[in-house]
């Protein structure tokens, strides 16, 4: 089953044994209230933290307009806006040998850059790539497990907004703490390596 908003939120009430549905985010029904406020935080915290690989993304990097970036770094680029967390930098595609991949150092920072602090990543690597992990990702690009472990994270703030139950809403965040590990441990078992893309 493809996996909606509405299908995660529903799948935490059925955890906390809530009579409620909800129908959308916006339907104006308590259920749908609560999850409003916690729903993008808890899938972004998620996302970051877990790393599926739904959500790995490559893109060339922006230069940034600062004049020169802080030694040791050659290289300033702009945090792409969509970035939850950068996963690694590497060169363009066939500037190096897929069979033997050298990591690319690089530093997230801030730097001011006309007078407004902004997000950059430092690097000695020209005409870079970052791989990462996307906030553009939709609920019917994940899989099963993931939307499982956004559930259970839902389930425990929801069980707290709704029906004030710390002693369930606990024992759910313990099962969301299980279910994320699976997550993790099916990513983890494959290989990454950069892609030519």
């Amino acid at each position: 089953m493809v996996a909606t908003v509405a299908s995660v939120v529903n799948t935490a009430l059925e955890l906390i044994a809530s009579q409620a549905q909800i129908t959308a985010l916006n339907d104006g029904s308590p259920a749908a209230n609560a999850a409003t406020v916690i729903y993008a935080p808890v899938v972004q915290l998620l996302l970051r933290e877990l790393d599926p690989d739904f959500a790995r993304f490559t893109a060339t990097l922006a230069l940034s307009a600062a004049p020169l970036p802080p030694p040791p770094w050659t290289y300033e680029y702009l945090y792409p806006a969509n970035c939850l967390r950068l996963r690694q930098v590497r060169p363009a595609a066939g500037s190096y040998d897929v069979n033997d991949p050298k990591p690319i150092r690089s530093n997230v920072a801030f730097d001011t850059i006309s007078a407004v602090a902004t997000k950059v990543i430092l690097t000695n690597q020209v005409n870079a790539l970052a791989v990462y992990t996307t906030s553009d990702v939709l609920e019917a690009q994940w899989d099963a497990v993931f939307a499982e472990a956004v559930s259970r994270r839902l389930a425990n703030p929801l069980a707290m907004a709704l029906s004030g139950r710390p002693d369930f809403a606990d024992k759910v965040l313990e099962q969301a703490a299980r279910v994320a590990s699976t997550v993790e441990a099916t990513d983890d078992s494959s290989i990454t390596v950069p892609e030519g893309n």
